[in-house]
């Protein structure tokens, strides 16, 4: 349609032209020659330069020269003789047509590069004139639209520009509508879509202007747009991060400080408060890794989002700390979502360690209670509750760690029972008290707890270690003691572990004490292990018999082992074992 448009508009232009050229000559010739009557006729000749300068640039030079041309010789056939005056005016004709020439020249020059610069720039940009239909896309505007420029030409600019609010239910305004309306510049809503040809909705921000000519006359609307959809998913990520917790999904800490202040108010009363805090999670992390202990602190989340209603609100407060807001909640409601929180906890599953949490509660029930003070109970509530519960847990703890680590070695459970089994009875000869027997008891058993966290390859390799091998091994002692040392009551026994590899002349390790700067307990638990490594069959190494065992403890005496300790073993050992 466009193109019988075009070819209408060129036969009709062709036709004024020619019938204004006929008649222009048609009138030089008839007074002219035929009337002798000497009219200057060269002022009809510039209203054909005019036309087809506008029209045909092109060949309004070569108009002027002919039409030049033909009033020279025409005014030779009326006066008899060349003048100057025809060739004068032949020479104006032939000026005014250059000058059409090169300003029409210039002025398409100048469209067009303003048309490659509204193809070329980063926005969409369609055009429309007063009838709202299109009369531009840029190159951008056709990528997201899927129109292309000539098949949007003389369209409705609603068919090319399908907008709609992000959410269907809602309606949002027309910019081009609203320009038309208000002759004033307008830009869309931030919720503002458009659906592209193909089916495919993408966000967006737009503005519209009045398109104005020299006389400040509306002629039709310029629309740019652009494509925010991965600004806005990103900014939307970007809000979402600085209010949650990444490892868990709840809330932070900074939107629930937020949230509080915010619905600390009479008609959320009563409002409760539960904070939670996780169990050993320090000991979890020095036995299986930071990744054991982030799948522990997911699992909590888990439970916390599992027990929030849609007004509650959950959020991670630190490391192992949880905080859960139950607006319209009194007492009787919390203590019953404390004990089933308690139930899911104990039916978790985690891979390793055990899931414990520590609950605390406490509720606001008018706006003379301070929120602070009401936050404060909860917190206390759950530290009491945390001490209750922390020998338990720790056994726990220890039992699944342990398990952890005969899963892996099965030699080294009859190990610690062997050890434990030797160290006994040295502390038995040395009279050690009830006390220091039972630290030596439970630092024999656990004395190679810090072996869990090494490739189970390591543990059993028959051949010799490698260097980086060897260097991870002998960090055991330093492992076992972080992963026993959580307590006052376990200081001891995690001291005992943490030097149960060094020697007395000070060659040992992990920090090279020497002589009774090394734990009691350690000294011991050193002669125990050497000589049940040694008479025990090995991936590395075969079972030594007693005799030469004992040949090695006294051959280290001094050196290796504690000498008194080492000769009241072997006595031990040649008489009694």
């Amino acid at each position: 349609m466009e193109k019988c448009r075009v070819t209408d508009n060129h036969q009709i232009r062709i036709t004024i032209v020619g019938l204004c050229l006929l008649g222009t000559i048609f009138v030089a010739v008839y007074f002219n020659y035929f009337k002798g009557i000497d009219v200057v006729y060269t002022h009809l000749f510039y209203v054909v330069i005019v036309m087809v300068g506008l029209w045909y640039k092109q060949y309004v030079v070569q108009l002027a020269m002919f039409l030049g041309m033909f009033h020279i010789v025409m005014d030779y056939l009326s006066n008899g003789i060349f003048l100057m005056a025809p060739v004068l005016r032949a020479s104006i004709l032939l000026f005014v047509a250059s000058g059409i020439y090169f300003l029409i020249n210039q002025l398409e020059c100048s469209h067009k590069n303003l048309n490659q610069v509204m193809k070329s720039v980063g926005d969409g940009i369609i055009v429309v004139d007063l009838e709202k239909r299109v009369t531009m896309l840029n190159r951008v505007a056709e990528e997201l639209t899927g129109w292309t420029n000539d098949e949007a030409q003389g369209k409705s600019f609603n068919l090319i520009f399908n907008l709609s609010h992000e959410n269907l239910e809602y309606l949002v305004s027309n910019p081009v509508d609203e320009v038309l309306r208000t002759d004033f510049t307008t830009t869309s809503t931030k919720h503002a879509m458009i659906t592209d040809r193909y089916g495919n909705r993408f966000s967006i921000e737009d503005s519209a202007t009045p398109v104005k000519d020299s006389n400040g006359v509306t002629t039709g609307v310029v629309l740019i747009f652009r494509d925010i959809s991965q600004r806005k998913a990103q900014n939307e990520r970007i809000e979402y991060l600085s209010y949650h917790d990444h490892l868990t999904g709840l809330y932070n800490r900074r939107y629930f400080e937020e949230e509080l202040k915010r619905i600390d108010g009479r008609r959320h009363f009563p409002l409760s408060i539960i904070m939670g805090d996780i169990n050993n999670l320090k000991m979890i992390n020095d036995a299986f890794g930071h990744l054991a202990g982030d799948r522990v602190i997911y699992a909590t989340g888990k439970i916390m989002k599992k027990f929030c209603r849609p007004n509650d609100i959950a959020a991670r407060w630190g490391g192992d700390e949880f905080v859960l807001l139950l607006p319209n909640t009194d007492e009787v409601v919390t203590a019953k979502i404390v004990e089933r929180m308690n139930q899911a906890v104990a039916l978790a599953p985690v891979d390793h360690g055990v899931l414990s949490i520590a609950f605390g509660w406490d509720t606001k029930k008018n706006l003379s209670e301070d929120m602070m003070v009401v936050f404060k109970n909860a917190e206390n509530q759950m530290y009491k509750h945390k001490l209750l519960l922390k020998p338990q847990v720790r056994d726990d703890t220890i039992r699944a760690i342990m398990a952890s680590l005969y899963a892996k070695s099965g030699f080294e459970k009859t190990h610690g029972y062997n050890i434990s089994q030797y160290a006994r009875r040295i502390g038995e000869e040395l009279h050690l008290s009830s006390r220091e027997m039972e630290t030596l008891n439970w630092a024999s058993l656990l004395h190679d707890i810090g072996k869990v966290t090494l490739n189970p390859d390591v543990l059993n390799k028959k051949g010799d270690l490698t260097a980086d091998e060897w260097v991870t091994v002998k960090r055991h002692p330093e492992i076992g003691y972080h992963i026993t040392n959580t307590s006052p009551d376990m200081a001891e026994i995690a001291l005992a572990i943490l030097g149960h590899h060094e020697w007395w002349d000070g060659s040992g390790y992990p920090k090279g004490l020497s002589g009774k700067k090394i734990p009691l307990q350690s000294r011991i638990i050193g002669i125990a292990e050497a000589y049940d490594t040694m008479v025990t069959d090995r991936p590395y190494q075969l079972a030594m018999d007693k005799s030469q065992a004992v040949c090695a403890i006294v051959n280290g005496s001094g050196t290796q082992f504690d000498p008194e300790i080492a000769a009241m073993f072997i006595n031990w050992v040649m008489n009694d074992h």
